[in-house]
């Protein structure tokens, strides 16, 4: 038999296949972590296409297994690959974020659905495969991180990529964000710290992002990798908190165990809207101080918005890009509120007649799918394109690599290309779809 394994992308998102992209696209681990899974024995072929970079041919090689794991964005595109190949003879399976939130219109395009993890899931579809008695549905949320395998990073194009290896250590977070659906997918289950550290060797690796959402949240759990860290000598980034800039103790040993940027959903600058989308830390006046404490540690600060909450105005989202240079972030990323389907913000909007569309291909935190509260979503549309540019004007650029922590360091040219290419990413002349 014949094996094919599509991480399905947007077809509308070109702008991350362009010059720049190999700054900007992280490398995937979703179908280095399901290759694992798949029992070699009864493939004589097992191929592998991340859309990122990659393209799908229909009839090169006539398949037994199309599996496809895709979000929202790239519902449509997955939808379309397995129409495709089923019509020549292949048995379609499904997975992913999208497929977690609405597994009944998945089943409209696949023969199988995985809901939630594959660890336990993708094992028992193949054997009952091959047993002639595939179910329709999987769905297997109890995974021990134990059983986590290790990422075949060798089988996934590093076309395009960011050329730093990805780690996860805890894939879930303890937070309950009403914008965010990483809950419908994964629980907090940190993995023993010897397995981590064991797949942080075999990387040989002098640096290294952290794909956890939340790499700090558990602090016992956080100290004791970090312990592990330290001899490694390895540099690395992760995803933090707004409150882990109040931990003077857990920055320094971050910082001594290698750490050198952290992500922050910093969201908005309004106080209401952190506190209508359940945001545990909320109190925006107190970002300054917390940038400023993580920059006293050597830590730069990647700080992302989100744009559209309901006490948001007109004035104070055109007045980002100029408080983001006086919060002093390194870097900073931008997106329209988008209720993902599974969210509490979707069922909200959805029960309020506030979703205006649903083709799912504009979920893509460029355009606005709801009715805002104090504009119309076309003004939001060009607000958050406004706001792009202007924060990546030169002059705004050069002062936050000028000022970052990492100014005498080598790796400030990683900073410098990172803010470059964001500032061609093409955002904001992008239209409606």
């Amino acid at each position: 038999m014949k094996l094919l394994m599509i991480h399905a992308w947007n077809g509308s998102e070109t702008s991350y296949r362009g010059k720049f992209s190999s700054f900007l696209s992280y490398p995937s681990l979703t179908l280095a972590a399901i290759y694992p899974l798949i029992p070699k024995d009864v493939f004589e072929q097992i191929d592998v296409v991340d859309e990122n970079s990659q393209y799908v041919n229909y009839d090169k090689v006539k398949y037994d297994i199309v599996m496809i794991s895709f979000d929202t964005s790239s519902s449509f595109s997955a939808y379309k690959h397995a129409e495709e190949f089923k019509k020549r003879g292949a048995y379609a399976v499904g997975g992913g974020y999208h497929a977690t939130a609405l597994p009944d219109e998945v089943l409209q395009y696949f023969d199988t659905v995985i809901v939630g993890p594959a660890e336990i899931s993708v094992p028992q579809f193949f054997e009952d495969y091959i047993s002639g008695q595939p179910k329709s549905r999987y769905e297997n949320f109890d995974v021990c991180s134990v059983c986590f395998p290790i990422p075949a990073r060798d089988k996934i194009t590093k076309k395009k990529k960011l050329n730093i290896p990805a780690v996860i250590a805890n894939r879930g977070c303890g937070n309950f964000c009403k914008y965010c659906s990483m809950r419908t997918m994964w629980k907090s289950n940190p993995r023993p710290v010897e397995n981590v550290i064991e797949e942080v060797k075999a990387l040989k690796t002098k640096m290294l992002i952290f794909y956890d959402p939340n790499f700090f949240g558990d602090r016992e759990y956080a100290l004791e990798l970090m312990a592990a860290l330290k001899p490694l000598k390895i540099l690395w980034a992760s995803n933090a908190t707004a409150d882990f800039g109040y931990d003077h103790e857990l920055m320094q040993i971050a910082y001594d165990s290698g750490c050198r940027g952290v992500l922050i959903g910093l969201e908005s600058l309004n106080t209401q809207s952190l506190t209508s989308a359940a945001k545990r830390f909320h109190d925006s006046d107190k970002y300054k101080e917390i940038i400023d404490n993580l920059h006293s540690h050597k830590i730069a600060v990647n700080g992302c918005f989100v744009l559209g909450f309901d006490n948001d105005t007109e004035e104070e989202l055109l007045a980002l890009p100029d408080r983001v240079v006086n919060l002093g972030l390194d870097m900073c990323r931008f997106a329209v509120l988008t209720p993902y389907p599974g969210t509490k913000f979707y069922n909200e909007f959805d029960r309020d007649g506030r979703i205006i569309s649903k083709d799912w291909s504009k979920y893509n935190q460029h355009n606005t799918i709801f009715q805002p509260k104090n504009m119309s979503p076309e003004r939001l549309d060009q607000i958050y394109r406004q706001v792009w540019k202007d924060a990546y004007s030169w002059k705004r650029l050069w002062k936050r690599v000028w000022n970052s922590p990492w100014r005498k360091h080598y790796y400030v040219f990683i900073l410098l290309t990172a803010n470059i290419g964001f500032k061609f990413l093409g955002i904001d002349k992008r239209r409606k779809r």
